[in-house]
């Protein structure tokens, strides 16, 4: 998780990337987190707050969904 979250732009600004590393970037859900947070703390973000949010937001659903399905099956889990 932490390089993941350190190749989101934690420290730097993703436009300062060539333009292949840019679109690997964006498939990133960190990098979506990232550039919330940074949002919120230095009103600058490298994509709209609202693309953040909802990305950030549809992650979050779609690992809920498999970690609830993954318990209810009892995927390795002992009897």
């Amino acid at each position: 998780m932490l390089p993941l979250t350190f190749l989101a732009g934690a420290f730097y600004s993703v436009h300062t990337l060539p333009p292949f590393w840019q679109a690997v970037s964006r498939l990133n859900p960190f990098f979506y987190a990232v550039d919330g947070f940074r949002y919120g703390f230095f009103a600058q973000s490298d994509v709209s707050p609202a693309v953040s949010l909802a990305i950030a937001t549809a992650a979050f659903a779609a690992l809920s969904l498999i970690t609830l399905q993954l318990l209810r099956s009892g995927y390795k889990l002992r009897h």
